[in-house]
């Protein structure tokens, strides 16, 4: 991806969708750099383009005499977005409602963009980025059988499954973000969080699924993960029952000045399956979805800032799909 579209994309998410330093762009200007970027055909099916409609939304209130100008343009940019993922997102669905809003009080009608019919996307591979990445990481054999679920101890019987030894990293993800033009992850530029051999965080759970379907595997579901995590004795921990030391995982720092480890760095806490850093570092997305009024998805695994009794195996938390959180990154699994 341009350097220069990445900038403008993360000063409009830290700006006007989650609120964070931001510094200062000649917004006009930046947002004719999306609309020319987002507009090539090779483009017509990105999603990322409601970064243009957020832009020209806002700049429809501060720019005086231009309003009608460009809520046209947000309105196009945004509706693109919808038809194509065809997801709710309160970012993007508010602002249709005040656009919408106020054609309507001045009487224009305005075109909706119809449904855009994508593909799934297939696995793409550049066999240099392979090579870069240990053909995305190495992966733990998972074998058939039933384990203790939960605090209960439910027992639940799983065929034979992979899933990655470590969380998908920065350079991993990195790798991802350069060869198909994807949106960086949010905390890219947070020297806390962006070793190259740290977790990725910052990744909502479609960021996540897309970088499963690039290299051919998906999220593990819940039960996947904690049977790698916990193996078939029903133990706590990774290691077993006893609570974590200090070095044997990442957990317990300063949520404000503390961070992330490199996924190689506590190779004492594997799992009986020989799986790293499933405990502390960072929560993991999960494919795993609850309903609790609105669809949320299981995280699992505890991170940096934890304590212990938030980095069993047994337990978890529930995160928001658009969540983007500097604790929840993920690994990937696939079948046997």
């Amino acid at each position: 991806m341009d350097e220069q579209i990445r900038a403008i994309q993360e000063y409009v998410y830290d700006k006007y969708i989650e609120p964070a330093d931001h510094g200062d762009l000649d917004e006009e200007a930046a947002g004719r750099v999306l609309e020319e970027y987002y507009a090539r055909p090779e483009r017509e099916t990105d999603s990322d383009c409601f970064f243009v409609g957020v832009l020209y939304f806002e700049l429809g209130y501060e720019i005086e005499g231009k309003q009608l100008e460009y809520f046209r343009k947000a309105k196009h940019w945004l509706d693109r977005y919808k038809a194509i993922t065809q997801e709710d997102w309160d970012a993007v669905d508010d602002r249709l409602l005040d656009i919408d809003d106020f054609f309507e009080e001045q009487g224009i009608e305005v075109e909706t963009v119809a449904p855009v019919e994508t593909a799934p996307a297939a696995p793409v591979r550049a066999p240099h980025v392979v090579e870069e990445v240990d053909d995305h990481g190495p992966m733990m054999l998972v074998a058939a059988g039933s384990f203790m679920f939960g605090p209960s101890l439910e027992e639940v019987n799983l065929p034979a499954f992979f899933i990655d030894k470590y969380p998908v990293t920065n350079r991993e993800y990195e790798a991802f973000c350069r060869a198909t033009g994807y949106r960086w992850p949010k905390f890219m530029n947070d020297e806390r969080f962006n070793d190259p051999d740290g977790p990725v965080v910052g990744v909502s759970l479609a960021d996540a699924q897309r970088y499963c379907r690039w290299v051919g595997k998906t999220l593990p579901t819940e039960d996947q993960w904690e049977k790698a995590c916990r193996g078939s004795d029903g133990r706590v921990y990774p290691w077993g029952d006893e609570p974590p030391t200090n070095g044997l995982v990442c957990h317990g720092r300063d949520p404000l000045t503390g961070g992330t480890d490199p996924v190689t760095a506590h190779p004492d806490a594997a799992s009986p399956y020989g799986v790293l850093e499933m405990a502390g570092n960072v929560w993991e997305w999960t494919a795993t979805t609850l309903e609790d009024g609105d669809p949320v998805n299981v995280v699992k695994g505890g991170c940096y800032n934890d304590p212990a009794d938030l980095l069993r195996g047994d337990g978890h938390l529930l995160a928001a799909p658009k969540d983007k959180y500097e604790t929840i990154g993920f690994r990937c699994a696939k079948p046997a």
